[in-house]
């Protein structure tokens, strides 16, 4: 069991690259949509880090339309987006290093075990598969994707959301305020009411 789980009742893993290590398959996918729609855009790296950090939209290409232009033919770039980065993840993509470790000692330990993501459900849904036997068929009790709330991280709602799910199922009776613990990482997110919980994520997940 590893130590530092002692004390905390859920896990969440905050998006797909907490996971596996998938950012520049998003990458690829989001200019390999471009061309697919006869764009003339194309993002760096740094562009695409600077845009997985701004808050207020759906997805990246709204975000990019906003101050570039095209803001209708975002959400179609976004769904082919999502069918090509669902292929790349199907393809060749593996767990990091130690989320085995943390997937079996959260279920060994009896803990709720969480997944939050901005993406839609294809491409989780592929990158849970080639994943499976990696992860030793052990699931998620609750999973928060992008349709699940209406805004996104940076923002607390969908780990609040997700927070509240795993303890309406583990711990379905209101908790004294102070049983609450703030996530790991979660810098000014309160959690009342709620399972104490170690909150996963790695800059720039999904």
């Amino acid at each position: 069991m590893l130590d530092w789980l002692l004390g905390y009742e859920a896990v969440v893993f905050g998006g797909l690259g907490s996971l596996a290590d998938c950012a520049e398959l998003d990458l690829a996918a989001w200019n390999a949509a471009f061309r697919i729609h006869g764009m003339e855009w194309h993002w760096t790296w740094d562009t695409y880090v600077a845009l997985t950090r701004g808050e207020g939209y759906a997805h990246l290409a709204a975000a990019y339309a906003a101050v570039h232009g095209e803001r209708e033919r975002a959400d179609a770039l976004d769904a082919t987006h999502q069918k090509i980065f669902a292929a790349k993840l199907a393809q060749n993509i593996h767990l990091r290093a130690g989320v085995r470790d943390v997937l079996r000692a959260t279920v060994q330990g009896g803990r709720a075990l969480g997944f939050v993501s901005r993406s839609e459900l294809m491409p989780v849904r592929a990158l849970l598969g080639a994943t499976a036997r990696a992860r030793e068929g052990i699931s998620f009790d609750a999973v928060i994707l992008r349709g699940d709330v209406k805004s996104h991280a940076p923002r607390p709602t969908a780990m609040l959301t997700c927070l509240e799910r795993l303890s309406d199922m583990f711990h379905p009776w209101p908790w004294p305020s102070d049983r609450g613990r703030r996530p790991s990482g979660a810098a000014g997110l309160s959690v009342r009411s709620c399972l104490p919980v170690v909150w996963l994520r790695l800059t720039n997940s999904r």
